[in-house]
């Protein structure tokens, strides 16, 4: 949990490291909002046997708690992930792999630490660029919903909690939790790192190679928002058919694919 200084600043604490598994080159794995390590449980299988792979769980979520006075914020996401990843003492570069919420995260991360990451994939990046920069009316009204229904689900907190109970128990094991022990994490994070973003900024800062893959079904990204990412001479984007948000088996095959 986090602690406070006798001065009042907040201490970072170090995540959950919920898998460290095999052996070779590192690559470590962040999870989406309202989810677990867990959520990577088809992509563990194929990169361990060539890979060292570690499943930290976000801020908040999984096994990863904080105390009261968190602000959930992309620069307090990135601090513990930080000081997580140092106690592990990595040697050398790794990949570093985000899906949703830890794709903002994992781009951020790869911006201010330039010299610990050697390949950036993100998978499922929900990119909603600031609306006064949006020219294209259809591209503008997308985000604008999206925007507008994150700020709808952070106002009815007990109808969120209720519903996602019941509808978690059709998802895939730890693709989705939602109840009020993680309340404040998932709507912070929703507010402060979704809603509130500079992830284009972010990922134009990033010196090495970066793969997007997401699915020509997925809930929640905007085309037009990740085809602009795709102008980028280091960035290389790869839509998965036939798939959607969670990491099910064809994206997951997709991601290994990818992880050198």
């Amino acid at each position: 949990m986090f602690r406070r200084t006798r001065a009042g600043e907040i201490v970072i604490p170090a995540l959950n490291v919920a898998v460290d598994v095999g052996e070779g080159p590192v690559v470590v794995l962040l999870h989406g909002i309202a989810s677990s390590s867990a959520s990577w449980r088809t992509l563990v299988p194929l990169l361990s046997p060539l890979y060292r792979v570690i499943a930290i769980d976000v801020l908040g979520f999984g096994g990863s708690r904080a105390g009261e006075g968190v602000g959930f914020t992309l620069d307090e996401h990135v601090e513990a992930l930080h000081k997580t990843i140092r106690g592990l003492r990595i040697r050398g570069r790794f990949t570093l792999i985000g899906h949703s919420l830890g794709a903002l995260i994992s781009s951020r991360y790869a911006a201010v630490y330039r010299r610990e990451v050697s390949h950036l994939l993100l998978v499922a990046p929900p990119i909603y660029p600031n609306l006064r920069y949006i020219h294209e009316l259809g591209h503008r009204m997308r985000v604008g919903g999206y925007l507008w229904f994150y700020r709808f689900v952070r106002g009815n907190r007990l109808t969120i909690i209720n519903n996602a109970g019941r509808f978690s128990k059709w998802m895939p094991n730890g693709s989705m939790k939602i109840d009020d022990d993680s309340w404040a994490a998932f709507s912070k994070s929703m507010e402060n790192c979704i809603e509130s973003q500079t992830t284009t900024t972010d990922i134009a800062q990033v010196s090495v190679p970066i793969d997007i893959v997401y699915g020509s079904r997925d809930q929640v990204i905007v085309p037009a928002s990740i085809e602009r990412l795709g102008v980028m001479h280091h960035v290389q984007l790869h839509e998965v058919p036939h798939t959607d948000h969670l990491i099910r088996l064809p994206l997951a095959r997709e991601i290994a694919r990818l992880v050198r």
